[in-house]
């Protein structure tokens, strides 16, 4: 019986990490660029932010490193700044999530999760942005960040709500 659980498990991380990625080309490849140099809506944080509600915190983090090597293979930015912009706002959205994801169990909606992953996420790429250019210039762009950060949470916490109510709930139970 644990084999049968551990496969489903494991193809469910395949199929988050399949929708991360393909978000995530989609954002990087069609999508016109905003205003602020390597800002993206960050739409495959939406499949993270379901992996972490239905299969828990370790696979999340599966998705999410997942979807930055894949993607920055893709793009051909992975070992470059963007690489490393990348990896600095997945691990640091992944770790403000999995923090409130264990804390409050139920206290924090998908909403809430998303919320912490994306203000993480901001201020991990700025901190890393002022460690490559040598200067704490990229923190001016805090403020506007965050605002666009927060309304790109808010979109991707909907979503993801949206989503998870089209999830079987045995998935869901396997992160209980």
């Amino acid at each position: 019986m644990r084999s049968r659980a551990d496969a489903t498990t494991v193809a469910w991380t395949a199929s988050f990490l399949a929708l991360a990625c393909s978000l995530g080309l989609l954002e990087s490849l069609l999508l016109p660029p905003l205003p602020i140099p390597g800002l993206k809506l960050g739409l495959s944080n939406l499949a993270v932010l379901v992996a972490l509600v239905a299969l828990g915190p370790t696979r999340a983090l599966v998705v999410s490193l997942g979807r930055v090597v894949i993607v920055g293979l893709a793009t051909g930015g992975i070992l470059g700044p963007l690489g490393l912009l990348s990896l600095a706002g997945a691990v640091f959205a992944w770790v403000a999530m999995a923090i409130a994801w264990r804390l409050g169990r139920g206290a924090f909606s998908v909403i809430g999760l998303s919320l912490a992953g994306a203000s993480a996420h901001v201020l991990g790429q700025l901190l890393v942005a002022c460690v490559l250019v040598d200067t704490f210039a990229p923190l001016y762009l805090t403020p506007l960040s965050l605002c666009l950060g927060i309304l790109s949470g808010l979109a991707i916490g909907y979503s993801a709500r949206l989503l998870l109510s089209h999830v079987p709930s045995p998935v869901i139970s396997f992160a209980s």
